[in-house]
C-alpha cells in the first residue's frame, strides 16, 4: 500500500467516526478529533469542511453543545449505501468462502458480514432472494491450516525462517525442514508457500495442506541474490517448475476446441494466440516445465496438436502408445 493510499484510509476512517459519533448525539468538535486521531485541529477541521462541502451533508456547529451535528436525517454516508448488484457480489464471495476457505470460512463469513453492516445501512433488497440465485460447485481442494497460512504469512513480512514438518507426496515420506518463505501462492484454489529450502539449497513450492507444523524462528534472511519471483512462476507451468531452460511451446487447436480456448483467460503468462485459417487456433508460449504443458494437453486428446518441441511430441507420443497397450 503506497503513501497516498494510506492517507485515503485515515481519511476514511476520520469521517466514519465524525459521521457516528454525530449519530450518536455526542457532538464531536475539532479539538475531540484532533485528539482522537493524533492530528492537529486545522486537519480536524479541514475533515469537517470536506464532508459539508464535497459530501454536501448538512453539517452545522452548535454553540450550546460545542460541536457538530446535522441538520436534518443523514441515514448513511455517499460510499455507505451499496447497490443491489454490489450486495450479490458480496454474497457470491461468502458462497466462496464457504466453498473454499476451509477452517477460515467463518471468519471470512464473520468478515463479509460486517461490511455489509457497516456499508449498508440501509438494504432495499431482498437477501434471502438474492442467495437462491446462487451456487458454487467447489474443484476438490486439500484443507489448509489457516493457523499455519498466517504464520507464513508473518514470515514472509518479517523475512524469518521457518521450522516445520511437511509431508511431501512423491515419496510419501514426513520430514523436518526449515525454509525461508518468500511468497504464499495460490493455484486452481490451492495454496502454496514458496520459499529457500535450506536443505535443498534451492527455491521450491511447498502445499500448505501437506503442512504438519510450523515453528516461526528468530533468525532472519535476505531473498536469494538475484531471484525473481515473477520469473520464477514464468518458468513453470501451474505449479509444475522446470530448470533453467526455456522451451518454445507450440500447441495447435482445431475449430472445436478453439472456441472454448479463446473465451478462457491465458493457460500461461507469455502465451500468445493466433487464429488459424480453418478456424484453429496456434498458442505459443515460452515455458521451462514440459511436463505440466504434457498434463495440460492431454485433457484435450485428438483437438490438440503439439507442434513444437519435438522433446514435447516424444513425450506426447510415449503416453499415447502407453494408452493404446492398456485399452487393446
Amino acid at each position: 500500500m503506497n503513501s497516498k493510499q494510506r492517507t485515503h484510509l485515515r481519511q476514511l476512517e476520520r469521517l466514519t467516526w465524525i459521521h457516528r459519533e454525530i449519530q450518536a448525539g455526542r457532538f464531536p468538535n475539532t479539538r475531540r478529533i484532533a485528539e482522537h486521531f493524533e492530528i492537529s485541529r486545522k486537519t480536524a477541521q479541514e475533515t469537517i469542511d470536506f464532508m459539508r462541502d464535497r459530501f454536501e451533508l448538512p453539517l452545522e456547529y452548535c454553540a450550546q453543545r460545542r460541536g457538530f451535528h446535522y441538520t436534518e436525517p443523514v441515514h448513511s454516508l455517499p460510499w455507505m449505501t451499496l447497490t443491489e448488484g454490489e450486495i450479490a457480489a458480496i454474497l457470491m464471495a461468502e458462497r466462496l468462502a464457504q466453498a473454499y476457505g476451509g477452517q477460515a470460512a467463518a471468519s471470512i463469513t464473520e468478515a463479509l458480514t460486517k461490511v455489509m453492516q457497516t456499508l449498508t445501512e440501509t438494504v432495499s433488497v431482498d437477501l434471502n432472494h438474492l442467495m437462491t440465485l446462487q451456487s458454487v460447485e467447489p474443484l476438490p481442494t486439500s484443507p489448509v491450516d489457516q493457523t499455519y497460512f498466517a504464520r507464513f504469512a508473518k514470515a514472509i513480512e518479517q523475512r524469518r525462517a521457518v521450522r516445520m514438518t511437511y509431508f511431501t507426496q512423491s515419496s510419501g515420506e514426513t520430514k523436518t525442514r526449515t525454509v525461508n518463505p518468500l511468497r504464499l501462492h495460490s493455484a486452481k484454489a490451492e495454496w502454496y508457500v514458496i520459499a529457500f529450502d535450506h536443505l535443498r539449497q534451492k527455491v521450491l513450492d511447498f502445499h500448505l495442506g501437506r503442512v504438519r507444523a510450523a515453528e516461526l524462528l528468530d533468525e532472519t534472511f535476505e531473498p536469494p541474490t538475484g531471484f525473481d519471483i515473477e520469473a520464477y512462476l514464468n518458468r513453470g507451468f501451474g505449479m509444475i517448475r522446470g530448470e533453467d531452460q526455456t522451451y518454445e511451446v507450440i500447441v495447435e487447436f482445431d475449430a472445436y476446441q478453439a472456441r472454448w480456448i479463446r473465451q478462457q483467460s491465458k493457460v500461461h503468462k507469455t502465451a500468445h494466440y493466433a487464429d488459424l485459417p480453418d478456424g484453429g487456433l496456434r498458442v505459443t508460449m515460452q515455458v521451462g516445465a514440459l511436463e505440466g504443458v504434457r498434463q495440460w494437453v492431454l485433457q484435450y486428446g485428438a483437438r490438440a496438436r503439439v507442434i513444437a518441441p519435438e522433446q514435447l511430441r516424444t513425450m506426447l507420443r510415449t503416453e499415447a502408445e502407453a494408452l493404446l497397450k492398456l485399452y487393446a
